[in-house]
């Protein structure tokens, strides 16, 4: 197929994979500017029977018109085009700038007692289960049922670090008929993310429910969820903790109120499940708003900073390690004593005034992206980031993940965007964030000689920080004891081996293949992707690597 145009207009460049009834490749279009890209994807029936094509073709046309319908949504692929050839059926969809959620999502590390460490914290799971249910709103709206739902099929998109649902099962549905009409039954989906109705071919809206609830397990213990327990009396998946008679052992930190949620959502009968996305929806928000809404990248990412030694406000700041940083506090306050309500009522006028006063004082930027603070809107959390010199003593007993907060909370306030879709999607949730300039455009005079002077002090701050145990060094002489080499990283990957590929992205060609411990040079990094010269030249994902420290 490498290199055939079909339909006179997309011409095929790259294999992307392959399943029971069909293939996946990368495309050009030929008929647009720039030869832009696309997804393609072939149904080519096991049968050439008459009657089993004409059964296929009126529901590919069916399911086309639906996949056209639901591509109007914003976080789910657009369909370009879709028409037979040959006695196949082609898909032409919009292909997604991102990276599948299968990055961010398995556990890369183990705590001192042997345990994995989930990658996501409560609030994360939290903003991950509303970022996806918030689509399957729409998708369930319009009569339609993923049936495979899993992190492979959830893109990161890097514009805005919004989760993209891909690879519906309109091509499977086809091949499923086709089997059928040969007297065969298939289930469409993947094991540990398909519940049991799904599994006997009898899927419903709740059976995508199931599998948000089933990667939102995943992320907060670790494991993948066709490798949990279950509860030997109520045949209900034990995710919380793993029982006395699990081979592999577990645990979720993870509070009552959303366990609950959770639990409703995996559970064994469907009659038992939520029944729509709206009404989870509703529940998740009653609970405390997440701080850190996305999934932190991993120590390799945040640890390549190291290679910057110069202040430059275009530079982005990766996250740390999720494992290695605490869940913040959401703890609600309770007004039910009377002088505690007049405290928070004088304290709230203070604040106040000192945010109208800070905006009367400080020197007026050139960007019109004034923070709407009189429509009543939340504040950026440092604002003293533009008041005052800070020290050590505004920094103390704050993890890795608030300092890069931080330090780019400062450009987020003037508009920047950011090429870290994990950091665009956590300013995303800010109400006060309103983006307009992209990374490689925001003019550097915007900031003031204050904010300046701080993102500089917090840049060397976090310079001191011991990368293993991430707390700082109290003795600055000590540094050196713990410095890594960032040019000199050795290949550590949870499936190895890990593919070296032309390009930063997963849509490239892969030129080869490395083994675990594997040290590699690094020339330079993109989202999220390392440029290594040796032992092959080529791209490999970041967060698949480790360095190699003092």
């Amino acid at each position: 197929m490498i290199g055939k145009v079909i339909s006179g207009r997309y011409q095929i460049i790259q294999a992307l994979g392959n399943g029971g009834f069909g293939e996946t490749f990368l495309a050009e279009d030929l008929q647009l500017p720039d030869h832009q890209k696309c997804v393609v994807k072939r149904l080519q029936p096991t049968s050439s029977d008459t009657f089993v094509l004409e059964i296929a073709s009126r529901l590919f046309e069916t399911e086309a018109r639906v996949l056209h319908k639901l591509g109007s949504h914003d976080r789910i692929p657009r369909l370009l085009a879709h028409f037979e050839e040959d006695h196949q059926f082609y898909l032409v969809q919009e292909l997604i700038d991102g990276y599948e959620l299968t990055n961010e999502i398995i556990s890369i590390e183990r705590a001192a007692d042997g345990y994995p460490v989930g990658r996501m914290n409560e609030s994360q799971a939290i903003a991950f289960l509303i970022d996806v249910l918030e689509t399957l709103v729409f998708v369930h709206q319009q009569g339609a049922i993923h049936r495979d739902i899993k992190p492979a099929n959830l893109m990161r998109r890097r514009t805005d670090g919004k989760l993209v649902l891909i690879d519906f099962g309109a091509v499977k549905q086809v091949g499923t008929a086709v089997v059928s009409a040969i007297g065969s039954t298939v289930a469409i989906g993947t094991d540990g993310y398909m519940p049991n109705e799904q599994a006997i071919g009898k899927p419903r809206p709740c059976s995508d429910l199931y599998a948000v609830g089933a990667i939102s397990v995943q992320g907060l213990t670790g494991v993948a969820p066709n490798l949990l327990s279950e509860n030997l009396e109520t045949g209900e998946l034990a995710w919380r903790t793993s029982p006395s008679h699990a081979a592999l052992k577990y645990r979720a930190n993870v509070s009552d109120e959303l366990a609950t949620i959770i639990d409703k959502l995996v559970k064994y009968d469907f009659r038992d499940r939520y029944q729509s996305a709206e009404v989870v929806l509703t529940d998740l928000r009653k609970l405390a708003p997440p701080i850190a809404p996305t999934i932190l990248s991993t120590t390799v990412q945040a640890n390549f900073q190291g290679l910057v030694t110069a202040f430059n406000p275009n530079d982005d700041v990766a996250t740390a390690v999720s494992s290695k940083v605490s869940a913040m506090d959401h703890r609600r306050l309770s007004y039910k004593n009377p002088l505690m309500m007049i405290s928070v009522g004088i304290v709230s006028a203070i604040a106040v005034m000192g945010i109208v006063m800070w905006f009367w004082l400080r020197p007026s930027p050139t960007s019109k992206n004034e923070l709407n603070i009189s429509a009543g809107l939340p504040s950026p959390k440092y604002l003293f980031l533009s008041e005052r010199a800070i020290g050590d003593q505004d920094l103390a007993n704050k993890s890795a993940f608030e300092l890069d907060i931080m330090r780019n909370e400062v450009f987020a306030r003037y508009g920047r965007r950011f090429k870290d879709p994990e950091l665009q999607s956590y300013f995303n949730m800010q109400p006060w964030y309103k983006p307009i300039y992209e990374p490689d455009k925001f003019p550097e005079d915007l900031l003031t000689t204050t904010e300046i002077k701080n993102v500089q002090y917090l840049r060397d701050f976090q310079d001191r920080f011991d990368r293993n145990s991430n707390t700082l060094q109290s003795n600055p002489s000590n540094i050196s004891n713990s410095l890594c080499d960032y040019t000199k990283r050795l290949i550590s990957d949870p499936n190895p081996p890990i593919n070296v590929r032309e390009d930063a992205g997963v849509d490239f060609a892969i030129v080869g293949t490395l083994d675990n411990g594997t040290q590699i040079t690094v020339q330079s990094e993109k989202q999220g992707w390392l440029k290594i010269s040796a032992p092959i030249a080529g791209w490999v994902a970041a967060n698949r690597t480790k360095p190699i420290c003092l």
